[in-house]
């Protein structure tokens, strides 16, 4: 059985909240769906799995779009995380120096705020219903718009995969992670393989 470590900056944390949280932040959510299971592996491996989904916006990645149709080739930078991780000791990329909550007011260095604990719970609960994590289908495609009549299907250009869905990127405030970047690659790039 997994066991949850959420001690704010220690070097063998593996989640930003305890069991014991997540169910505090689902007794108070409605509706209740996705239905939470309260307890049990599936509960804790679900809370340790969200926050590895949320670390990895703290690492940069950067990858390469070739050229399609009438847009030439770019690279997109995914959104990071703003600030800084309070201690070189610490696994996990929050606590964070240099954040303000949602009102301005500074978050210490040595918390994990709330609003963190609640994305982490809301991403538990859609990754016990199913994985979250894999791409969708209909957006890796690129499917722009179907029609059902003389049957039509319209491809998008640029494709963005979305990693966090919306419930849990709403709560989180948006001054916590950079804007994604996209940045026009040079015409002797879109030739290069990345």
């Amino acid at each position: 059985m997994p066991t949850i470590i959420a001690t704010p900056g220690a070097s063998n944390a593996n989640s930003y909240e305890t069991l014991a949280e997540a169910n505090e932040y689902f007794d108070e959510r409605l509706p209740l769906n996705p239905p939470w299971i309260a307890s049990g592996d599936l509960s804790i491996q679900a809370l340790i799995m969200a926050t590895r989904v949320l670390d990895a916006m703290a690492q940069p990645y950067k990858y390469f779009v070739p050229a399609s149709g009438s847009t030439p080739a770019y690279y997109r930078t995914r959104r990071q995380w703003t600030g800084a991780p309070s201690t070189t000791t610490q696994r996990l990329a929050w606590p964070r120096i240099g954040m303000y909550d949602r009102n301005g007011n500074p978050i210490p260095a040595d918390v994990i705020p709330y609003e963190l604990k609640a994305a982490e719970s809301e991403l538990a609960g859609q990754l016990q219903q199913g994985d979250r994590t894999l791409d969708n289908t209909v957006v890796t495609q690129g499917i722009k718009s179907v029609s059902a009549g003389s049957v039509s299907v319209t491809f998008k250009d640029d494709i963005a995969v979305q990693v966090l869905p919306d419930a849990v990127l709403n709560l989180l405030p948006p001054s916590w992670f950079t804007d994604e970047l996209v940045t026009w690659a040079s015409p002797s790039e879109e030739f290069d393989v990345i």
